[in-house]
C-alpha cells in the first residue's frame, strides 16, 4: 500500500490479487488502507471491521478501526473503542496520540479538552517527544488554552531542531498580558534553559533564518 504510487493504484493491485485468490488478513487490512486514503470509508469499514474480528487482541487494528470509525461520522462508535482501550492503558503513546489525533480533527473546544486530558498522562515520559509535543499543542489549541498551546509549540520547535525558533516563540508568549504566576515562571524557566544553546550555535555562525532578526538579546539581531 505504502510504495503504491497513489491509493487508487494500490486498490487495482489489491483487487488484481483478490481476483486470483482470495486476500489474507494482512491484504485486506492494506487494501482496507487503501480505501480510507481514498476517501472510501465505507469500504475500509468493510474490508477492516472482519480482520479485526479475527484479530481480536491487536492493539494496531482496534485503532484502526477507531481511527476509520470516526472518519466513517461514527463517532460514538470511536470513542467508545478508544475510551475502552484508554481504560486499560491511559499512558500508552500511541493509543493516545491516535486518539487525540481523531478528538483533534473534530476541532470543537469540547474534543479538544478531551485531548489535552488524554494526552496529560503522558507528559512525564513524553514531554521530549517533538511529535506529542505538537498534538499537545494543537489539542490545547482547540481546546482554547493559548499559553499552553505556545508552550508547547515551542517546545516541538525546540525538539525539531530549532532552538532559536523556540526562543522567538517563548519571547512572543512571554509578552502576553493574560499570563498568571505560574505559566510566566515556566515560559521564564524555558527560556533561561535554551538561550545558552542559541548563543553557542550563533558563536558557531549556525543560525535559523527564519528566526533570525526576530530575536534580540539585548543587542541588535546581527550583532
Amino acid at each position: 500500500m505504502l510504495s503504491a504510487t497513489t491509493p487508487a493504484q494500490a486498490i487495482r493491485e489489491y483487487q488484481q490479487m483478490q481476483a486470483r485468490k482470495p486476500l489474507d488478513d494482512a491484504q485486506r487490512y492494506g487494501l482496507s488502507y487503501a480505501h480510507l486514503r481514498a476517501g472510501d470509508t465505507a469500504a475500509a469499514l468493510r474490508e477492516l471491521v472482519p480482520v479485526q474480528a479475527s484479530h481480536p487482541d491487536s492493539l494496531w487494528l482496534q485503532i484502526s478501526l477507531g481511527e476509520t470509525e470516526s472518519k466513517a461520522g461514527r463517532p460514538a462508535e470511536a470513542d467508545r473503542r478508544f475510551e475502552t482501550l484508554l481504560a486499560r492503558m491511559p499512558t500508552h503513546r500511541a493509543l493516545a496520540l491516535s486518539y487525540a489525533q481523531v478528538l483533534a480533527e473534530r476541532n470543537n473546544k469540547a474534543s479538544g479538552a478531551r485531548a489535552v486530558a488524554v494526552l496529560r498522562p503522558l507528559l512525564g515520559t513524553a514531554s521530549s517527544d517533538a511529535l506529542f509535543q505538537q498534538a499537545y499543542a494543537r489539542a490545547n489549541e482547540i481546546a482554547g488554552d493559548d499559553v499552553r498551546a505556545g508552550e508547547a509549540w515551542a517546545e516541538a520547535a525546540y525538539l525539531g531542531g530549532r532552538p532559536e525558533q523556540a526562543l522567538v516563540q517563548l519571547n512572543n508568549l512571554k509578552k502576553r498580558g493574560e499570563l498568571d504566576y505560574y505559566a510566566r515562571s515556566r515560559i521564564d524557566a524555558r527560556i533561561a534553559a535554551i538561550t545558552p544553546t542559541v548563543l553557542e550555535l550563533r558563536r558557531q555562525g549556525i543560525r535559523d533564518e527564519e528566526a533570525t532578526g526576530k530575536l534580540r538579546f539585548g543587542v541588535r539581531a546581527g550583532g
